[in-house]
This record gives structure tokens, C-alpha cells and sequence, in this order.
């Protein structure tokens, strides 16, 4: 009928068309079933096996009409391997521009099937290739690069990657994938590949951004490269100089101690190359200096020296806190004396401030066996980083001369490893490793557990085959106390290398020993050594699952969490909830939790959705590991989600479900206060009323000591993090917390948290290594970032009035003269409303409606606090005289420029000196080191070994 449009209510008519003979009947029956299959779907489904058998015929002229009816067909039913293997048979017909759900769903799943098979290395069907390419190719005409950089990178087209580079913003896009992408790789081998390519085409910009062209080779482990290009520096203009020590102070903080001692060995060989003049006079002895500075940059003394200064100086402890805590607690119970040397060690972390020792040292004398050690131990906490005076601070303790108690000796080899960690020369490596050796046997294992656990520190991550042996020995040596000691230190010394036939001597010797420790402790060890390995280490990971020991599922857990650290991966995600639900031993199910908290440490605000349910399951180990991953997560953040699930977990009916909890609460809230989050007053309230319980758990209360400390921690001045501002993984720092969280079974372990602290400071140096006077300028409120406020003493009480006898004659004639005054014209008073205001006051207008007034911008001046959420506040004001070299940096080391040098400067005084003994390393020329600590002993230092 002309003029009217016919409406279908059933397929039936057109799918008999199908049953046709006529091939031009058929075809056309196809094209109306196309045209109405979103409709009719249901209907022809019932049919498909006919489209199917005309898509077959290789006779029929139209079979990629066909194809494309039943690509639709079951992309309705659900199937979409089918829907996507008919679309690839519709060829140009299945058009990639149209904006419906089903195109767009079967390029979706063409994209994922194409990365999955070229993550597999397996054989891609040619027709799926072209559709992504295809695909690839309208991004490219959209300008989406941002997209086709993400394709590439999964599917592993770098030649897709290198086009999209060059197309595009070159330097956000390899900013982007930097910041973004190459961490989240899953494969070490695809990732390698990547970051080398970014490096190269890094390389070929015009003006090449060398701060980000070391970033990479640091990641790549090209040492040499890495000093070619800081002598290329160095050899340059002041600008160069000055970005190369940038450069070095940053590859101090983020790259790990075996690179950054092969770039100082390759600069002070001669090695790289790099500057491509021959240089003399003046100019060769400007070099050597500055390529001088640069070597003991990365060496880690300057930071060190520049961190000390600073923490010192700005030391905000409050001692009341410290000294409360220390009289509640019962000093004669190991648990007890134990929660106050940690709370000591962490509130005073590298302030080289030792008072509350000097003042208590009648509570010091109670320590006995290993409470001397951990007391001991935490000398290494407090001084860390004081490496000039690491011996001589520790000489009466040292296992020299006159024999002291072998618990102060090993605490105090501990300690010195903690004082070097992650900066261990190779005076200090070897005189830990010749400990191992002199103090051999079942009366020495004391001594060598902490020349173990120093040894692991200061090598960490750049044990050779030396260390590795010594404490294989130690280990092999089937030692209880000294076996676990060795297992975890060597843990620590290989981290991150996989070292296969260190694993296969860990795991066989597992197997082997009786003694449970040590088996734990090599579960800790293999996730160590597994460090960002993502799927390299998944086939330690299956032979570990299989295990019918629940210790070696452990080291399963600690390897995924370990491996696929920072990541995200879903599959490892999948796993950890899977064990943390199945597994039949707690301790499993509690490391699980907390391993989630590990893997999403780049991503903190996803962790409390995730374990909110856990948080509340029946098992309390599962709870405990849920506030674990909170506070590893979500450390620093002051998270409200995370907050609101801890809290109610810090009010368990099981001791050690508090005690996780208000740990993971004092990470969470570290360097908060009350003015930017009130959640913190009620805190550590709480952690004051848990330790004041009379009849209180004793698990409970090392829990809120430990927290008091941490929330508190490096006199309120640094904060726990794992990665860096820039997102990459700190290896010591996610060694430090893994091994923290073995305070469960061993509680001196608790002072490799240490690792994980990190100064939260504007620290500004001149070309000479110098502090400027300078000010940046934060356009805030003071109040957000100010120090918490100190507790104050409690006030003597008065002495309550005895009430004085009134005779009732006496009380009638007072009520009289009551009333009469009552009877008296009285003036009323002056309402607030009426009083007189100065309109043209913005803070007295704030105050009458019941507002505070704001607060102007303040001064941030060098060498001061400056915390992670108050970053995006603070400005470097117009026309300043000194310019950060790394632009948009507030915080951390920065090397500044000085745009008036004919004008006299002005330097902060500081409280270092370069006084040094000839046994100590020299420092680097020019450089201030902190003064030694003075002559000190302990009360059990005149205590024998037996």
C-alpha cells in the first residue's frame, strides 16, 4: 500500500525464503533478516543452522551476508566467540564506524581475543588482525593516541607503539606511559621491551629529556649509559651541572643500590664517555668536581647527610606521650618492654635523638635476653642513615674486645645494618659477613641472628654470590635462632633477582629442615627474591601452591604479593581472595588479605571496597589481615573509607584484631591532624584508653604503643610510603613493610619499618651542596598542616571544700534578701546583635556569623616540613631568586638555580659538623656530617655471656 509503511510481527515469511532454491530469494531473505535481527532475534535463532549451512557453501555469492545474520544472531544469545568468528567472516561488511552496542561489543572482544593470543605467542588468525588494525587505524584518524598506545602496549605491537609516539604529543605520551603504563605490564620481558623503546625515542627528541631518559635506564639496569649521559652533563653549562645532580639525587631515591653503585663505579673508571671534547685547565678540574659530587650523591651520603639535618632539627616528639606509655606498661613483662623500644625506636626514627634511653635507664636495666635485643636494635632505628658514625655509635655494643651480652651484640650487628640499610659499603657488608664466620656454632647463634638480619639490610638487593654463600652456610647449618636470621636476610640480599638456583636451594631445603621458623622465614625469603617479577614468578607460585605444607602456600602468598606488587593484576587479585577464603590454615588466609593490600598500593582507593566484607567475616585471622591491607594500602592517605571500616575493627572482642587494627590506623593517619581530619583526636585517644585499660589484653596494648610510635613516627616528620610521588616502587621500603608485618611471630622485625619511612620535607641545595635561605609560599591554612598539638600535663588536682554547716534561721533570712533583690529594677543586658562591629572587618563579619576568618598565605621556608596533601598548595613565588632545576617540585631534594649570583647568599646554619675519626669513611668534600652521639652505655653492658 503507496504511502504506509508495513510493519513485521513475525520472521517467519522471510526465514522461508532461505528454503529457497533461488539464490537471489535466499539473498534477499538475508537482507531483510539483517535489517530486522535486533528485533527478531529470538525467532530466527530458533533458524540459525540454516544461515550457518549458506555461510558454509563457498558456491553462495553472498555468504558473508550470512555470515554477518548470524554474527548478530549470537552476539544476542550471548556467544561472542561465535559472534566474532562469523563477523570476521562478513569481511568489509561488518562496518568497524558503526556506533551500535553489537559492533562495538565484538570489536571489544576482537581486541581482548587478539592481546590474549599474542600474549600467548600463539598463531593469530589473519581476518582477526586486520579488524584490529583496522580498528588501530580509525583511532589514528581520530587523534585517539591515548588509546592506540594502551592496544599496542597489550597486544605487544611496538611497532604500533612507536607510531603512535611519534604521531601524537610525544612528550605527554611518553610521559603517560611512563607514569602509567610500563609498571602495569605483566610480562618482565614485554615490559623491558617497552621501556627500551621509550628510552630510544626519548633519545631522539630535539631537546632530549634527560631526567626521564635515566628514569628508564635505571629501570633497564644500563648503568654505563646512565654515566655517559651524567658526564655529558657535567661537562656542560651550569644548567647541565645542575640537572645532573637533580638527576643523581633522584636515582638515589628511586633506582636500587647495585645501579646506583654501578653508575658511580663507571663515572670514577672513566667510563661512558659521553662528553666529547677534550677538556683542560680549569675546565678539567670543574669537572672533576662536579663529577666528584655526583659519584657521593649517588652514594647516598648527601641525602643521608641532608635527611639527618633535617629531621633533626625539626624533631616534634612529644615525650609525655613516650614517657606515659612507658609507666603503664609493665617493663618486667618482655611484651611490654619490647612495645616501648619500638614506640622509642619509631617516634625518634632518624633524629639521631636517644634522651629517652639517657633519662630511663632504670626502666633500660629490666631488658633481658631478647628484649636486650630489640632494645639494642633500636639504636639502628634512630640513627638510621648516620653512616659516618655507624661504628663509633656502636663500639660499646659491637662484639669486640670485652665481651658484652651476645643479645646487645646481635642486636647491636642489627643495628648497624639498619643504620646502612640500603647504603651498605663494602666495609660494612664484609665485616657483617666475617660475623657470620667468628661467631659460628650453637653458642654464636645469638650473635649471628642479628649479623643475619644486618647483613640482609645493608646489602639489600645487592648481594653478590659472596654474601649469598656466607648465609647459605649459616642456614645449611640447621640453627633454629640463626636459620631464620639467614633465610630472611638472604631474601633480602637477592630481592628482585629470581635467582633460580638460590629458589631452588631455598625450597629444597625447606623441605629438608624440621624447624618451623626457618621454613617461614624461607617463605618470606622467596617472596623477596621474587620482588616485581610479575609472571616470571608464576611457576614458583604454582609449585609453592601445590605444597602440602600450609608454610610453603605462605611463601606462595608473600611470592604473588611480592611479585605483582603495585600492579593491580586481577589475576594475582584473584588468587589472594581465592586463598583468603579456601585455605585451611589462618595464617594463610590472614597473609592473603594483607597481600591485597601490597598489589593495590598504587590503586589505595579501591582496597576498601574490596575488603569490606572480609572485614566483617567470622574468622578473626581474615579480619586482621583486612586492616593490615588497609594500612599498607592506604598508608599516608588518611583515607575516610579506610577509617571507617578500621574503626570498628579496633574495637574487636579478639586481641589480635585490635591490635592489626589500630596499627593500620596509625598508618593511615600518619601526619594528620586534627584540623584536616577530626578522626585523628578520637584516634589516638584511643590508642591512650587501650593502653590505660587495667585489665586490658597484653597483644592489645603492643598494639597501641607500636601505634603511637608509627602515627608519631621520625619526631612527625615522615610518613610510610612505598612508592615515590611519581609512582615507582620503593624496593627497601616494600621490604620493610613485608618483613613488619612478621611482627606476628618475631618482634624485632618490627624495626624494619624503618625502611618504609620517608621525610616529608622542601630540602633546596645550591650547585655547592649548600642549604639557601629561601622561601616557597603555600596558599592555604596554616591549621591543615600544623604539627599536632602537645599533651599537655595534667593539672594538680584541688583540694575539694568541706561544705560549711548553715543553721535553717540562717538560710531564711538569706532567702528574704534574695527575694527582695529580685524586686529591684535590673538593667538587661546589651544582645550580642546590638554590640558595635566594623562592618568593613572580614573577620569580625566571619566571627558574628559563626565562621573562622581565613587564614593568608604563609611561608614555606628550606629545610622544613611539607606534607604530601599539602603539595598542590604550595607556589614558588614570582621573581624568586632561587629556581627548582625539576619544574613543579615542591618537596623532596631539589638542586635550585641561583638567577642573581652577583648578589651576596645567605645560608641556613646548621647543627653538623665534619668532625670524624680516622676509622670512619671519609665524606665527600665539603660535606657536613651530624656530631657523634655522646659517651653512652647501657645498664647490661657489663653483663657476660655465660
Amino acid at each position: 500500500m503507496s504511502g504506509q509503511v508495513q510493519t513485521l510481527t513475525s520472521a517467519s515469511g522471510l526465514l522461508s525464503l532461505l528454503d529457497e532454491e533461488e539464490r537471489e530469494l535466499q539473498y534477499y531473505g538475508l537482507t531483510q533478516l539483517e535489517a530486522v535481527a535486533d528485533v527478531f532475534w529470538t525467532e530466527i535463532s530458533d533458524s540459525i543452522t540454516k544461515i550457518e549451512v549458506l555461510y558454509e557453501d563457498e558456491s553462495f555469492e553472498h555468504r558473508k551476508l550470512a555470515g554477518l545474520v548470524a554474527s548478530k544472531i549470537y552476539f544476542h544469545l550471548g556467544e561472542f566467540d561465535d559472534a566474532l568468528n562469523f563477523a570476521l567472516g562478513a569481511g568489509d561488511l561488518f562496518r568497524l564506524e558503526d556506533t551500535s552496542a553489537y559492533v562495538q561489543t565484538v570489536v571489544n572482544h576482537a581486541i581482548d581475543k587478539y592481546v590474549e593470543l599474542r600474549s600467548d605467542e600463539a598463531e593469530v588468525d589473519g581476518r582477526l588482525e586486520a579488524v584490529v588494525e583496522r580498528m588501530v587505524e580509525r583511532c589514528f584518524e581520530a587523534k585517539d593516541y591515548g588509546q592506540v598506545v594502551g592496544i599496542s602496549i597489550e597486544a605487544r605491537r611496538l611497532d604500533i607503539l612507536e607510531r603512535a609516539l611519534a604521531s601524537g604529543d610525544t612528550k605527554s605520551l611518553l610521559a603517560y606511559v611512563q607514569r602509567d603504563c610500563i609498571d602495569l605490564i605483566g610480562s618482565v620481558k614485554v615490559q623491558r621491551q617497552v621501556q627500551e623503546l621509550v628510552v630510544k625515542v626519548l633519545m631522539q627528541l630535539e631537546e632530549p629529556d634527560y631526567e626521564a631518559i635515566c628514569a628508564g635506564l635505571s629501570k633497564l639496569g644500563s648503568a654505563e649509559t646512565t654515566a655517559g649521559i651524567l658526564r655529558h652533563l657535567a661537562s656542560g653549562d651550569e644548567a647541565k651541572v645542575l640537572s645532573a645532580y637533580q638527576i643523581a639525587f633522584d636515582l638515589n631515591g628511586s633506582a636500587s643500590q647495585e645501579f646506583t653503585k654501578g653508575v658511580a663505579a663507571a663515572l670514577e673508571g672513566g667510563e661512558g664517555g659521553g662528553a666529547g671534547v677534550h677538556q683542560g685547565g680549569s675546565a678539567s678540574l670543574e669537572l672533576t668536581k662536579a663529577l666528584g659530587r655526583i659519584c657521593a650523591i649517588l652514594g647516598g651520603g648527601e641525602t643521608l647527610r641532608l635527611h639527618l639535618e633535617f629531621l633533626f632539627r625539626n624533631n616534634r616528639t612529644d615525650m609525655r606521650i613516650l614517657n606515659h606509655t612507658c609507666k603503664l606498661l609493665d617493663s618486667r613483662h618482655s611484651l611490654a618492654h619490647s612495645a616501648v623500644s619500638l614506640a622509642n625506636a619509631f617516634m625518634h626514627a632518624g633524629t639521631t635523638v636517644d634522651s629517652f634511653l639517657r633519662d630511663n635507664l632504670e626502666w633500660l636495666s629490666r631488658a633481658s635476653n631478647w628484649s636486650k635485643f630489640t632494645a639494642t636494635a633500636a639504636l639502628g632505628v634512630i640513627h638510621r642513615g648516620h653512616v659516618r658514625h655507624g661504628f663509633r655509635l656502636l663500639q660499646p655494643y659491637l662484639p669486640e674486645g670485652a665481651s658484652v651480652s651476645p643479645y646487645s651484640e646481635g642486636g647491636a650487628l642489627f643495628a648497624l645494618g639498619l643504620i646502612h640499610a640500603g647504603h651498605g659499603t663494602d666495609r660494612v657488608v664484609a665485616y657483617l659477613r666475617d660475623a657470620l664466620v667468628q661467631f659460628a656454632g650453637a653458642a654464636g647463634e645469638v650473635v649471628q641472628h642479628g649479623a643475619c638480619l644486618g647483613l640482609g639490610a645493608a646489602a639489600l638487593g645487592a648481594g653478590g654470590a659472596d654474601v649469598a654463600q656466607a648465609l647459605l652456610g649459616v642456614l645449611y647449618a640447621d640453627s633454629a635462632v640463626a636459620g631464620e636470621a639467614a633465610a630472611l636476610a638472604l631474601g633480602l640480599a637477592l630481592m628482585g633477582s629470581n635467582d633460580a638456583r638460590a629458589l631452588d636451594e631455598m625450597l629444597a631445603y625447606a623441605r629438608e629442615t624440621e624447624h618451623e621458623k626457618i621454613i617461614r622465614a624461607l617463605a618470606v625469603g622467596v617472596g623477596l627474591v621474587a620482588f616485581g617479577r610479575k609472571q616470571d614468578a608464576d611457576a614458583l607460585v604454582a609449585r609453592l601452591l601445590q605444597a602440602d605444607d600450609a608454610l610453603l602456600r605462605l611463601g606462595a602468598v608473600h611470592a604473588l604479593a611480592m611479585a605483582y606488587c603495585g600492579t593491580g593484576d586481577n589475576g594475582a587479585i584473584r588468587r589472594l581472595l581465592h586463598l583468603a577464603v579456601s585455605d585451611v590454615k589462618d595464617d594463610v588466609r590472614r597473609a592473603a588479605v594483607a597481600g591485597l593490600g601490597f598489589v593495590l598500593l598504587r590503586s589505595p582507593e579501591h582496597v576498601p571496597r574490596m575488603v569490606e566484607l572480609l572485614s566483617q567475616s567470622f574468622n578473626p585471622h581474615v579480619r586482621a589481615g583486612a586492616a593490615l591491607a588497609l594500612g599498607i594500602a592506604c598508608a599516608g592517605s588518611g583515607a575516610a573509607a579506610a577509617v571507617a571500616i578500621l574503626e570498628p575493627l579496633a574495637r574487636d572482642a579478639v586481641d589480635f584484631v585490635v591490635e592489626a587494627a589500630v596499627i593500620a590506623l596509625a598508618f593511615v593517619l600518619i601526619q594528620q591532624n586534627d584540623a584536616y581530619d577530626p578522626k585523628v583526636a578520637d584516634v589516638r585517644r584511643r590508642f591512650a584508653a587501650l593502653i590505660d585499660a587495667k585489665h586490658g589484653e597484653g597483644v592489645t596494648k603492643f598494639g597501641a604503643a607500636v601505634a603511637q610510635g608509627i602515627i608519631d613516627a621520625g619526631g612527625r616528620n615522615v610518613t610510610v610510603a612505598l612508592a615515590s610521588a611519581d609512582g615507582q616502587l620503593d624496593m627497601a621500603a616494600c621490604a620493610g613493610m613485608l618483613l613488619f608485618t612478621q611482627f606476628w611471630y618475631w618482634f624485632p622485625l618490627a624495626h624494619f619499618l624503618a625502611l618504609a619511612f620517608k621525610p616529608t620535607a622542601l630540602i633546596a641545595v645550591t650547585r655547592d651542596l649548600r642549604l639557601p635561605s629561601l622561601d616557597a609560599v603555600c596558599v592555604a591554612r596554616r591549621s591543615l598542616f600544623a604539627y599536632p598539638p602537645t599533651v599537655e600535663a595534667p593539672a594538680a588536682a584541688a583540694p575539694a571544700k568541706i561544705a560549711t554547716a548553715v543553721l535553717s534561721t540562717t538560710a531564711r533570712a538569706r532567702r528574704g534578701a534574695r527575694k527582695g533583690e529580685d524586686a529591684m529594677d535590673v538593667e538587661p543586658a546589651k544582645p550580642v546583635e546590638s554590640m558595635d562591629v566594623d562592618e568593613g572587618s572580614d573577620a569580625k563579619a566571619l566571627l558574628r556569623r559563626g565562621r573562622k576568618p581565613a587564614e593568608s598565605p604563609f611561608a614555606v621556608a628550606n629545610m622544613t616540613r611539607v606534607l604530601p596533601y599539602q603539595e598542590r598548595f604550595v607556589k614558588w613565588p614570582a621573581g624568586s631568586r632561587y629556581v627548582p632545576v625539576k619544574q613543579g617540585a615542591v618537596s623532596g631534594v631539589l638542586v635550585v638555580r641561583d638567577t642573581m649570583p652577583g648578589k651576596p647568599e645567605e645560608f641556613i646554619a646548621t647543627s653538623l659538623d665534619d668532625d670524624l675519626d680516622d676509622d670512619e669513611e671519609a665524606p665527600a668534600a665539603g660535606a657536613d656530617v651530624p656530631p657523634p652521639p655522646e659517651p653512652f652505655e647501657y645498664p647490661f653492658d657489663g653483663d657476660r655471656q655465660a
